[in-house]
């Protein structure tokens, strides 16, 4: 088998990220303020207000007002709810954040998801939304991002689901002053920190989410921001929060957790690695036939090949109904990036990545290809991807892939994992 370096129309579609570009979405609130000679009770809220369709609303907020916590109150500042959509590069090996690495990343997402209560699931999602702490922004063109790195899921708690979000980032600066309508209370932690608290809500086209927050200014600087609501992950509403204030609290302000402050423990790895599949067909894939598969791919004999994950980890790839895992890898030949991606609706002799193709005895299609990916992180040099597919009569297919800065692992080493029993996704 000769190693093709044509590319067609299916090059490199599984790709292994480790530096990707990406979008940042940043809102602000409009609120409505209303001027009052008596302090709102903490108890009462004020009736929600009409709007016309299309509208965006929220509470409207009354001042002056009396906030638990709160030595004084400043007023509503002024805004409107406005965006702007800036494209950048994330590392989690930025030298102008020098506490944050991938370990670091990798030790806040272990201690956060710690901190959920037991009976709170994680909605099965790619890596990047499965509350895995992410990359920060580089600074470009003398443009920074705050040193923010950011980690969200879809949560699950028995009829409730709703979007988990935290940020974290260190601060320098002194904790701002309450403002009216953007908390409820600021709590005064017992270690010298402060929790500042929001239980409300917006309405778009009338259409109402509920939303939980909290922002934590603990005592080495850490800010630490949660932000949790009613929205599920088809974007409908379960009309509960799952998560309640006290226990967002709790998930923030931990003696370690999320603290910038926190040594890494030895031997942490990196987060696991991000992945897309660029076929974007197929089916979804049932959770039953997933960890089947994951269990399937856990028994693999892996010779020669040291994975900083083990294998059994299959996610969606946040294209289609197809699952991929990403991970690192040590070779003889040294380091690499070891991936493996399946799917189905695929036909037997047009499959993604076919390259160089045989047909085996029993009809199932092999294709192999080989390719030069380059990075487009700074200073990085070409390496070479070897893909191997399998395709079967079913549509279902499976595909392999490793790519170094020299070939890292041989087809037939490849294929051999390919073929492994138990890997059809469906028909097997």
């Amino acid at each position: 088998m000769k190693p093709s370096r044509a590319v067609g129309d299916w090059v490199l579609v599984l790709i292994c990220v480790a530096v990707v570009a990406a979008g940042v979405l940043v809102g602000g609130l409009l609120h409505k303020t209303e001027r009052s000679t008596k302090p709102l009770p903490p108890e009462s809220a004020p009736a929600a207000p009409t709007h016309s369709d299309g509208a965006y609303v929220t509470p409207p907020v009354i001042y002056p007002v009396a906030i638990p916590g709160c030595d004084a109150v400043e007023p509503p500042r002024g805004g409107g709810l406005t965006s702007s959509l800036t494209t950048f590069t994330t590392s989690y090996d930025n030298p102008a954040y020098p506490w944050f690495s991938g370990a670091k990343a990798e030790a806040m997402t272990q201690a956060l998801r710690g901190a959920l209560p037991g009976d709170v699931e994680i909605g099965f999602a790619p890596v990047a939304e499965s509350l895995v702490f992410q990359p920060i922004p580089v600074e470009q063109n003398g443009m920074a991002f705050g040193g923010r790195t950011d980690a969200r899921a879809t949560v699950l708690r028995g009829d409730r689901t709703g979007s988990l979000s935290v940020s974290v980032w260190q601060s320098t600066g002194p904790v701002p002053p309450c403002v009216a309508g953007h908390l409820d209370e600021r709590r005064h932690l017992a270690d010298g920190g402060i929790a500042d608290v929001q239980d409300s809500w917006y309405e778009i086209d009338k259409v109402r989410t509920r939303t939980r927050s909290v922002r934590a200014y603990l005592p080495d600087g850490t800010v630490a921001d949660v932000h949790a609501d009613d929205v599920a992950a088809d974007r409908g509403h379960s009309g509960a929060v799952p998560l309640t204030i006290d226990e967002l609290v709790a998930m923030v302000t931990a003696p370690s957790g999320l603290r910038v402050t926190t040594p890494v423990p030895p031997s942490t790895p990196n987060p696991p690695e991000s992945c897309t599949v660029a076929t974007g067909s197929g089916k979804t894939i049932d959770r039953e036939t997933v960890t089947r598969l994951n269990t399937e791919l856990a028994r693999i004999p892996l010779d020669g090949l040291q994975l900083e994950r083990p294998l059994g980890d299959l996610r969606p790839s946040g294209t289609g109904g197809e699952l991929c895992q990403a991970v690192r890898a040590n070779t003889p030949q040294g380091r690499a990036h070891f991936a493996i991606a399946m799917g189905t609706g695929q036909s037997a002799d047009s499959g993604p990545g076919q390259g160089n193709t045989r047909r085996l005895p029993n009809g199932v299609i092999v294709g192999d290809q080989e390719v030069m990916a380059i990075d487009s992180a700074p200073q990085s040099r070409p390496e070479t991807a070897r893909t191997v597919t399998v395709t079967y009569a079913s549509g279902s297919w499976v595909r392999i892939s490793c790519s170094g800065e020299t070939a890292p692992m041989s087809y037939v080493q490849l294929e051999a994992i390919a073929l492994t029993p138990g890997l059809e996704v469906v028909g097997a």
